[in-house]
């Protein structure tokens, strides 16, 4: 069963451009979390309502979704972990998220201001390149719950990654904007595949050619 995250406060509907009929998937539903909840907790109660353990796993996990997969991977076997859009571990955060994650200072940023920034920037950010993707884009940010966008955000500040077994793939486009590629790495147990000019959005921009990669590393795990 392939099990697929996606981004902070997103839902299926960012994946909606990929046609996954032809193989056993299911969407992982976000959970409310408690306010002083872990990524880690979190993460085993995500697994725990929603992963069948008694059939292959893998987990694909977009932006934050990427992160949730890690750590869901830290407890239950995985035959592979790809992650789209998102990192590795802390080392891999731009030098702006860096200073932030340090200074403490998205602490200071209300809640309504957090959606206002998103509203104002998203679009530069995620990189959409026309009309109907920044719709989509805009309704899931008028969609998400204020309150997990701040905890959610709060736990990518404090991320402490740990090393997982499982075979992971990171997918990432040499034109994130969120993420930016320059501090992305690949290693011996890491594979890296740089989508060139892709964006934070191009799961959804470049929908076809992220498709035929999936099934491509997906047929590569049997």
């Amino acid at each position: 069963m392939v099990y697929f995250i996606s981004g902070l406060g997103a839902d299926e509907r960012v994946f909606k451009f990929l046609d996954f009929h032809a193989i056993e998937h299911r969407f992982i539903q976000w959970l409310k979390p408690a306010k002083t909840e872990t990524l880690s907790h979190y993460a085993q109660r995500l697994a725990v309502d929603q992963i069948d353990v008694n059939n292959d796993v893998i987990l694909i996990g977009l932006s934050f979704g990427g992160l949730v997969a890690q750590e869901i991977a830290k407890f239950i076997d995985c035959s592979q972990v790809i992650i789209i859009s998102s990192v590795k571990s802390p080392e891999e955060f731009s030098w702006q998220l860096k200073w932030a994650s340090k200074t403490k200072i998205y602490k200071m940023i209300p809640d309504w201001l957090l959606r206002l920034g998103n509203k104002l920037t998203a679009d530069y950010y995620f990189g959409t390149k026309n009309k109907a993707e920044s719709i989509l884009l805009h309704q899931i940010i008028k969609d998400t719950d204020p309150r997990f966008l701040k905890w959610a955000i709060n736990k990518i500040m404090n991320w402490k990654k740990e090393a997982i077994t499982a075979p992971l793939v990171h997918i990432h486009g040499t034109n994130d904007r969120i993420f930016p590629i320059k501090p992305i790495k690949s290693s011996r147990s890491n594979r890296l595949i740089e989508i060139p000019n892709g964006g934070h959005f191009m799961i959804v921009n470049q929908a076809a050619q992220l498709q035929a990669l999936i099934f491509e590393l997906i047929s590569e795990s049997k």
